[in-house]
């Protein structure tokens, strides 16, 4: 009894008993065993209104109770590996994950709608400085005839002449059924963009379509298909458009440009707060390689 009693009094059997008692009283209040603190992820009404949002543009309806709570789910699952790849730093050099927030940053930066509203006096000195890139082409309509100078027989440019004069002899009966070879070519052309018209028959055929008569047949001219025989039937010369004909598009090109200024402009603040280290040129060239 006395070596027991001993025992009690020693210091280290004192401070064993106080921990245990401590311990204790910890788990009976907290219920069991200390918890770390958890993070919150607050899904907010206005989340689960956009959810449902989505959903309903995508679908043509709103979702059904079930449905809602699988896109909660769905939600709370994605901010949680998130959470968990940020702690990991997954998101370090990931380029797809950079551009993605250099996106995000532009949007950040957009310029608000007044800072690109521009009234007619602005878009008139835009015009005025830009008149060649809303310049009306001129437009043509035209008939043709196709002469194939792969054909044998008599060569294409004799061929051409001989049928220019059946032509002009039947103007007002319109082409003979045996005037021409067969062509995928438009035989009638409606009022066109000389642009247009250069896609279909050529840059050289367009150019030489400015210089022939109207109503009459002309050529033979040529394209990167063979010879042709035209008649103009129409014709539209360019000329510079008033602003009340193009402002959209003066609006929508005036807009682009100033966008475009007001990003960079931004983007030269955020870097003027950064400075750029680059390898010196003897770093950046490798080294030759020895030779034995």
């Amino acid at each position: 009894m006395s070596s027991l009693s001993k025992i009690f009094r020693e210091p280290l059997v004192h401070f064993v008993l106080i921990g245990a008692a401590v311990f204790g009283l910890y788990a009976l209040v907290s219920g069991g065993e200390p918890e770390s603190a958890r993070e919150e992820i607050v899904v907010t009404e206005g989340r689960m209104q956009q959810l449902a949002q989505v959903f309903a543009k995508t679908w043509q309806r709103p979702p059904s109770p079930e449905e809602l709570r699988g896109l909660v789910d769905a939600y709370v699952k994605e901010e949680v590996y998130y959470r968990e790849a940020i702690k990991l730093g997954l998101d370090q050099d990931d380029t797809l994950i950079r551009r993605r927030m250099q996106q995000k940053m532009e949007f950040v930066t957009e310029p608000s709608d007044e800072l690109l509203r521009a009234d007619d006096t602005a878009l008139q000195a835009y015009l005025d400085a830009h008149k060649t890139e809303f310049r009306v082409e001129p437009r043509f309509a035209f008939e043709q005839v196709f002469l194939n100078p792969a054909k044998t027989g008599a060569a294409a440019p004799v061929r051409g002449e001989q049928m220019l004069a059946v032509l002009k002899a039947s103007e007002r009966d319109g082409v003979p059924p045996d005037v021409g070879d067969p062509t995928l070519l438009p035989a009638e052309m409606p009022l066109s963009p000389l642009s247009g018209i250069a896609r279909n028959f050529g840059e050289p055929f367009a150019a030489k379509l400015t210089d022939l008569p109207e109503k009459e047949w002309a050529g033979p001219i040529k394209s990167p298909y063979g010879l042709h025989l035209v008649r103009v039937t129409e014709r539209l010369d360019g000329y510079d458009p008033k602003l009340a004909e193009v402002r959209g598009a003066v609006e929508q090109k005036w807009r682009t440009e100033k966008r475009d200024e007001f990003q960079a402009q931004a983007y030269d603040q955020l870097l003027a707060e950064y400075e750029v280290v680059l390898p010196t040129a003897e770093a950046a060239s490798p080294e030759p390689e020895s030779r034995p």
